[in-house]
């Protein structure tokens, strides 16, 4: 800390900054719950079928438990099947994640909880030294790339996301491959500055390797086609401007290249319209839904953006509990703000160092260009179709890279090369001048320190904690304890069940009903009453007769239900919710 920590060894930094976002991606990494997109990954990444479960009937932890059962005919072809069957995501990363598991031994038969998670977690790191090629493509600077590359290690939203069991790390992966051939292409149509030649277009062979990219880009999750729209939106901005001054330019060598690689990812995106019009309408994607017609829901989008922005770089703790951790909490928010707001200004400040060059400018334009022209996609789409895509932050996965690719550009003017002039930053309040260097490493520090916060639950916890829920029912059932969970059957893909999966995979990692030490003196019973759209025995009917299989007296846990069961002989106790699962607890004594 001492003094600045030159660059002079590009491939042992990016390798020291690879192994630092992987340990820090692996940190912990089964200690928090599964929820309940996690468990549809592990599913459909398994080969099977949400459907698998039985219905209507009670049915033990280990039957409910069948769609995580490791089945060794499963192949590739089932993983793909079940996928396009019942849920709303194109398969390449399911398709890797069934091919990672195979190298991993099942735990007591189910899915490896460690391997589920490790190979996001890999690809969140390998985003890493992707991240430097976007930034020293995009800038024309090592620097820009390294420091890119630095602050991808320890952003508490990138290890958020790679510590999931979801395909969001290899999203953000392949919109980072696609940033660096983007600024490639940008670049060969960049006019020369006085003195200087055209710059030659892209080869066909590069070309080919952009539109794979963008095409695998998009069958990882279709919301990278907002990325590759922003992308988009800056090559048309740099259109304008060159044709403005001469339409001819835009028939050069080097925009008819660019025009294949559009055709290209074009024809790669138009393939899986079918399985797109498949989906469409289902309840699956009803979450994003905002009520415009309250004024106060149009500021949502936007301090959820701005959020999701300061997330990127920092995050204070926010899940403590206690005296000691609210102060933590309070702690932590009085010194982030301030290090946010100098943050900010610094920003500000290096946007005009950063003109000074061509190549500055240039890089500004097309990264800047493209983190602006995605956050505006985010906005059409949830001011115009009424789906608010910036809530829960997931999705920023679109822009994300750019984010640190433009932080990398900006914050490379104040780390000064080896015998070179050095920028000073002036510290709030005490108006102390420092390095500006200094500031870059106080900011990666505060970047390093929320990745622990995030690895250690203390921030982006999960929302859904089923071992409170589990401790709830283990404390209050006097009886035996059976759990049940309503399930509609569309006629659109559905994933059935997950949430009670969530709950009894929770039970069988850390409450499992054949240890001493568990805390069940029965073990646990479960249900899925299913409800389809047009049932031939009315559901209240199917119910009674479930209800009516089990020995009396029992507790009923039924979740998100409150209905009056005491026709068939059930009293309500209590109405709640613990570890965000509502539910209703019945006890049920004669029938």
């Amino acid at each position: 800390m001492s003094k600045p920590w030159y660059l002079s060894s590009s491939t042992g930094w990016l390798a020291l900054w690879f192994c630092l976002a992987l340990v820090i991606r692996l940190l912990f990494l089964t200690s928090k719950p599964f929820w309940m997109d996690e468990v549809a990954t592990a599913i459909f990444t398994l080969g099977n079928s949400s459907h698998s479960v039985l219905l209507d009937q009670v049915i033990s932890l280990d039957q409910l438990l069948t769609p995580l059962r490791v089945r060794p005919e499963a192949s590739i072809g089932s993983t793909i099947n079940y996928l396009m069957q019942e849920d709303n995501h194109p398969p390449a990363y399911f398709v890797l994640a069934h091919l990672w598991m195979n190298l991993f031994p099942p735990v007591q038969g189910l899915a490896s909880p460690w391997a589920v998670r490790a190979l996001p977690a890999l690809l969140g790191a390998v985003t890493v030294p992707a991240a430097y090629l976007a930034g020293w493509l995009g800038f024309r600077s090592v620097l820009a790339g390294q420091l890119a590359a630095a602050f991808m290690a320890v952003s508490p939203f990138g290890v958020a996301m790679a510590q999931e069991a979801r395909h969001y790390s290899m999203a953000t992966l392949m919109v980072t491959l696609g940033l660096a051939c983007f600024a490639v292409g940008a670049w060969s149509l960049r006019q020369a500055e006085a003195g200087e030649g055209l710059p030659a277009p892209i080869s066909p062979a590069f070309g080919l390797l952009w539109v794979g990219v963008n095409a695998l880009a998009f069958a990882t999750h279709y919301f990278t086609a907002l990325a590759l729209l922003a992308q988009a939106l800056v090559l048309a901005a740099l259109a304008w401007h060159q044709g403005r001054a001469k339409l001819q330019n835009l028939w050069r060598r080097q925009w008819q290249r660019l025009y294949w690689v559009m055709l290209g990812t074009l024809a790669g995106c138009v393939v899986w319209f079918p399985v797109l019009l498949n989906f469409y309408g289902s309840s699956q994607a009803s979450n994003l839904a905002i009520d415009l017609s309250q004024p106060m829901r149009w500021l949502d989008p936007i301090g959820q953006t701005l959020a999701g922005l300061i997330f990127m770089l920092m995050t204070p703790i926010t899940h403590a509990q206690g005296v000691i951790g609210i102060g933590a909490v309070v702690l932590s928010v009085l010194l982030m703000l301030p290090l946010l707001l100098w943050t900010g200004l610094r920003l500000f400040q290096a946007r005009r160092l950063v003109c000074q060059s061509a190549s500055g400018r240039f890089g500004l334009f097309i990264m800047g260009g493209f983190v602006l022209a995605a956050i505006a996609l985010f906005f059409a789409v949830s001011y115009g179709l009424a789906m608010d895509i910036t809530r829960g932050h997931r999705y920023n996965f679109v822009f994300y890279p750019g984010v640190m690719v433009l932080l990398g550009g900006l914050l490379a003017v104040y780390w000064p090369e080896p015998n070179g002039p050095q920028q000073t930053a002036t510290l709030p309040v005490t108006k102390r001048q420092i390095a500006g260097w200094r500031s870059v490493q106080g900011l990666w520090i505060a970047g390093l320190a929320s990745a622990l916060f995030v690895v250690s639950n203390l921030a982006f916890a999960k929302y859904y904690e089923p071992a409170d829920f589990v401790r709830t029912i283990q404390t209050e059932s006097i009886h035996p304890a059976l759990v049940g969970f309503p399930a509609v059957i569309e006629t659109k893909p559905t994933v059935i069940g997950l949430e009670l999966l969530s709950i009894g995979w929770e039970i069988q990692r850390h409450f499992d009903p054949d240890t001493p030490e568990s805390g069940w003196l029965v073990p646990p019973q479960f249900f899925i009453w299913s409800l389809p759209s047009n049932p031939v025995v009315p559901p209240p009917e199917k119910l009674a007769d479930l209800l009516s299989t089990l020995p009396r007296p029992f507790d009923l846990w039924f979740l998100h239900t409150d209905s009056d069961l005491s026709g068939y002989g059930c009293t309500q106790v209590t109405q709640a919710s613990k570890g965000s699962h509502n539910y209703s607890h019945y006890e049920c004594t004669t029938f």
